[in-house]
């Protein structure tokens, strides 16, 4: 029934409405649907086989990704397709490695840069959280430079403490902001 012309009354040379013969090609294709289950199914074997060759990926993630990586050790395992994966989520051109070293030598380092990155990017986290401190707890603009008297607490720059009546951090009544030099 495949491949026959229909008429213009959208029936085909067999008498069968379109209708119909759109009905009887979608069940033969949920037929096909069902070799396609079996195929999954291999499918499964196969990323369990991954599991077992890389215990860094998972049964149900059997993507490969640079943050599985535990070691450049690991890299040597691993297949071509998934370093060609690794590679194309980083967006790093490996259109011209023919050979499986190559693209080992690019995830390597691909791997040391982002381990560098992340190191440099932890020292930069610390060095702002270390300059927040610093900073007037109010407006987040100013050094702090004034302590807040009967309290003692040092947490506002001057003009902010001068505008308060109660201290930010105990409520203590506020007698008098004094600015404060350091040396």
């Amino acid at each position: 029934m495949k491949g026959e012309l229909m008429d213009g009354d959208q029936t085909s040379r067999s008498g069968v409405p379109a209708q119909v013969q759109s009905e009887i090609t979608s069940a033969n294709t949920e037929d096909d649907d069902d070799d396609d289950d079996e195929e999954e199914e291999e499918d499964d074997d196969d990323e369990e086989n991954v599991e077992d060759r890389n215990p860094g990926l998972s049964k149900e993630r059997a993507r490969a990704s640079l943050s599985d990586l535990s070691s450049l050790d690991d890299v040597e395992g691993m297949s071509v397709r998934q370093l060609k994966e690794i590679l194309a989520r980083n967006f790093v051109n490996y259109s011209g490695c023919c050979e499986k070293w190559e693209l080992v030598e690019k995830v390597n380092r691909l791997y040391k840069e982002n381990e560098e990155n992340q190191k440099s990017y932890g020292e930069r986290l610390q060095l702002q959280d270390e300059e927040d401190d610093s900073l007037c707890r109010i407006c987040m603009d100013a050094v702090i430079d004034c302590v807040l008297l009967e309290c003692g607490h040092m947490v506002t720059c001057t003009k902010c403490g001068k505008r308060m009546s109660e201290c930010p951090i105990c409520r203590q009544y506020v007698v008098r902001a004094v600015h404060v030099f350091k040396s």
